[in-house]
């Protein structure tokens, strides 16, 4: 599949003509709502697979040298880039350019899911090998806390999916720091939340647990080693998976705060695999930005394949955005937006969506009254170059955070850019 730029004046009557497709399957694979359309979105249209690579238009280049050299179309890379085939480039320009895959890479895919308790827990995407059960929640006294996984875990398992049980240190409202402290700095409650965790797996059939404490103090770092190897050894002797969650870091600072308790070098030698939570730079309580930028996340990645073996780790990848108020004295929480209500917000309000060519993510601004707004989210064109980073890091696979939230020009693009290993 292949990236087409939505320019002005497009409907999905001309685009599904000019490529050659039926309309309602343009409509349906990227979840549009109707013919009209926004200059900008960037649209899923059915081809051969391949990712996208950020190019930086040099001296003497054109849209014809730039096909030529990665083996594709000029019309593939204009398409891509909202331009037409005889556009003249300008040095410095930054293209994401189709790169074809001639041989898909197997790899693995995990989601985690947020359990409702509702039928809705059965609508599980089958292109994973885990689906992770966020989260049991530790106690002061090493009780695990249950969620309600009595709906997901039946149907992940019919799916022939691996269930994990994450464990984490959130209180309900936050990552709990004294929380993760009471249970790290004593080695019987540390025993008491292992055995609590084998218990849980043995009577609900899950293939292994996925650690997510956060918000550690940094003083806590050698405790939280020391814990992970105990659990991990445990794991290992009743044939169960130990994985971890880590945030982002770029360096390793042990005394920073909130990333100074991950020890990624060690950490990484200890368990199977880790989700690296390579999102939320924008934030619910930040200031207006790409949730996940392309180049934030290669430098986190950087970092971590010089420590950690890259055979084991899987890239966070959102699947949601935000919607920031930007105009007004009183700051706001950003509101969450899935991808195809963003997308169709723009398309509603007439908007241009813009693509930052560093975050190589969308962006667009509307008003909403005498409110004016910012939102950035996660598109086709986004996750192509996201994906183009496990093919060039050789990477474990794919962390998906989290399950539910409508993008069907993801879930297309899953099956199609990769071979999904099953275990």
């Amino acid at each position: 599949m292949y990236i087409y730029t939505v320019k002005k004046g497009d409907t999905t009557a001309s685009i599904a003509k000019s490529h050659f497709i039926r309309e309602y399957e343009l409509r349906q694979i990227n979840g549009l709502r109707g013919s009209k359309l926004t200059q900008g979105i960037n649209l899923l249209i059915p081809g051969p697979p391949s990712t996208l690579i950020r190019h930086t238009v040099g001296a003497g280049e054109s849209l014809f040298s730039i096909a030529r050299r990665y083996n594709t179309s000029v019309t593939a890379v204009a398409d891509a880039n909202g331009l037409s085939d005889s556009a003249e480039l300008q040095i410095g320009q930054i293209l994401f350019v189709p790169a074809p895959l001639d041989d898909l890479r197997e790899i693995e895919g995990n989601g985690y899911l947020i359990p409702s308790g509702t039928d809705a827990d059965r609508e599980i995407p089958n292109d994973l090998t885990y689906v992770t059960i966020f989260s049991y929640h530790v106690s002061t006294t090493g009780e695990l806390t249950p969620v309600a996984d009595t709906k997901a875990l039946p149907a992940i398992q019919e799916q022939g999916l691996a269930p994990l049980l994450s464990v984490s240190n959130f209180d309900g409202s936050n990552f709990n720091t004294e929380l993760a402290h009471t249970i790290l700095s004593s080695p019987d409650l540390q025993a008491k939340v292992i055995t609590n965790i084998e218990k849980v797996l043995q009577s609900k059939g899950y293939r292994g647990v996925n650690v997510d404490f956060e918000h550690m103090q940094p003083s806590d770092r050698s405790l939280y080693n020391e814990f992970i190897k105990n659990l991990t050894d445990r794991m290992h002797a009743n044939g169960y998976l130990s994985t971890l969650a880590l945030g982002p870091k770029t360096k390793d600072e042990p005394n920073a705060a909130w990333m100074g308790a991950f020890d990624y070098k060690t950490l990484g030698s200890l368990v199977d695999f880790i989700m690296l939570m390579t999102y939320e730079w924008g934030w619910v309580g930040g200031p207006p930005m790409a949730v996940a930028p392309l180049n934030q996340v290669q430098t986190v990645l950087d970092y971590a394949v010089s420590v950690i073996p890259r055979e084991k780790i899987l890239m966070g990848m959102p699947t949601y955005g935000y919607d920031w108020e930007i105009s007004g004295g009183e700051k706001k929480l950003a509101t969450g937006i899935s991808p195809v209500d963003a997308q169709n917000l723009a398309i509603e309000k007439g908007v241009v969506v813009h693509f930052d060519p560093m975050a190589a993510s969308p962006m667009f601004r509307y008003r909403e009254g005498e409110q004016e707004h910012e939102v950035w989210y996660e598109d086709a064109k986004s996750v192509l170059a996201k994906f183009h980073l496990i093919y060039e890091m050789n990477l474990r696979g794919i962390s998906l955070w989290v399950l539910g939230q409508p993008f069907p020009q993801l879930y297309e693009l899953i099956p199609d850019t990769f071979k999904i290993r099953k275990v």
